[in-house]
């Protein structure tokens, strides 16, 4: 039940902050995950989950004549319940390390271990959003491709997800997402925030005591730097027609063009099926394989590209498809089994 005009606030806004501890986070996760350029994320609207009252049904409108009553109509809803995940991560770093190179080298030095937290963190986050599943781990939430799981007439979701005809366990999916506060967008507990929280237990480079072992095994201490990373995700599909996933696109077919999948054709079918495309912002996810089979597929197309562009979009020259960017996202796997 999100309130009408909120402003929802993504990782591209979170970059642009005057602090330039909090914008150079922000980078490093957009690099590892571009799809952070895109999630629009707001609150919870009740603490620790969100509660959205999705439509299930429209009113009945009726014909009438001058002086004649007609009943009243009302929609009809269905309330969903959402949740988070949380993961974490700990750094901890002897003041021996922290200080190669100098005293002066310990806040680089520092930074450059923080990277390797974020990077990781900003793949799990990743790997969350599509794949999560509480299937595979009661701490996870529902990815997309959890959600978009079927070609079964019995689920809803089926309408919005275009086969491409691969079998077996070598294929992959494009995902195309129409991001907004009516749409599809992330969620967070009050009181947390969105993105990543960088905290650090060392601050101004202060040197605390670290317990760890020696070389024997025996507990010790030693002085060195800590901190801790942390992120909070959740994602409120609240109207599926918002979102396509093209499926079973046969990656071995790809790179033999025997049989390959029409990408361009694939890219057209999904984009009609979302079903307000002024209903958010839509973006397109695609892995490297993708990326350049869609290029290559495109150089035998006739007419201007057959859709494809390149535009400044956010500040950036980017690839573009039917007037949305396309996003290249390294954890869609060339590995999925077929979605039946």
């Amino acid at each position: 039940m999100a309130a009408l005009g909120l402003k929802l606030v993504t990782m591209a806004d979170v970059a642009k902050s005057k602090n330039k501890q909090i914008g150079k986070v922000a980078e490093v996760l957009v690099l590892e995950n571009p799809m952070l350029n895109d999630i629009p994320y707001m609150p919870m609207n009740e603490g620790t989950r969100h509660v959205e009252d999705i439509r299930s049904g429209l009113p009945a409108v009726y014909y009438r004549k001058a002086n004649e009553a007609i009943p009243a109509s009302k929609t009809t809803t269905e309330e969903r319940t959402f949740s988070a995940a949380h993961f974490e991560s700990k750094s901890q770093m002897d003041t021996k390390v922290a200080s190669r190179g100098g005293q002066n080298m310990i806040a680089y030095n520092r930074w450059n271990q923080a990277q390797g937290h974020i990077q990781a963190h900003a793949i799990e986050h990743a790997n969350l959003t599509i794949y999560g599943s509480p299937f595979s781990s009661n701490r996870k939430t529902p990815g997309f491709f959890d959600i978009y799981s079927t070609l079964s007439a019995a689920e809803p979701t089926s309408q919005q997800i275009v086969d491409a005809g691969g079998v077996g366990s070598n294929n992959c999916s494009i995902l195309l997402v129409h991001w907004g506060e009516r749409s599809v967008f992330g969620v967070y507990p009050v009181g947390t925030q969105s993105g990543l929280k960088r905290t650090d237990r060392s601050p101004n480079n202060t040197e605390i005591q670290i317990t760890g072992v020696d070389s024997n095994g025996d507990p010790g201490t030693f002085w060195g730097f800590e901190e801790q990373f942390e992120i909070d995700h959740g994602l409120v599909v609240k109207d599926y027609r918002q979102a396509v996933r093209i499926a079973n696109i046969d990656v071995t077919m790809l790179k033999s063009g025997v049989g390959a999948a029409d990408l361009i054709d694939l890219f057209i079918t999904a984009a009609y099926k979302i079903h307000t495309a002024q209903n958010g912002a839509g973006c397109w996810y695609v892995n490297r394989t993708i990326e350049a089979f869609l290029h290559k597929q495109t150089l035998t197309k006739v007419g201007a590209g057959a859709g494809i562009t390149y535009d400044n979009y956010q500040g950036q020259r980017t690839l573009m498809f039917l007037g949305r960017p396309v996003r290249r996202s390294d954890v869609l796997l060339n590995t999925e089994a077929q979605v039946v």
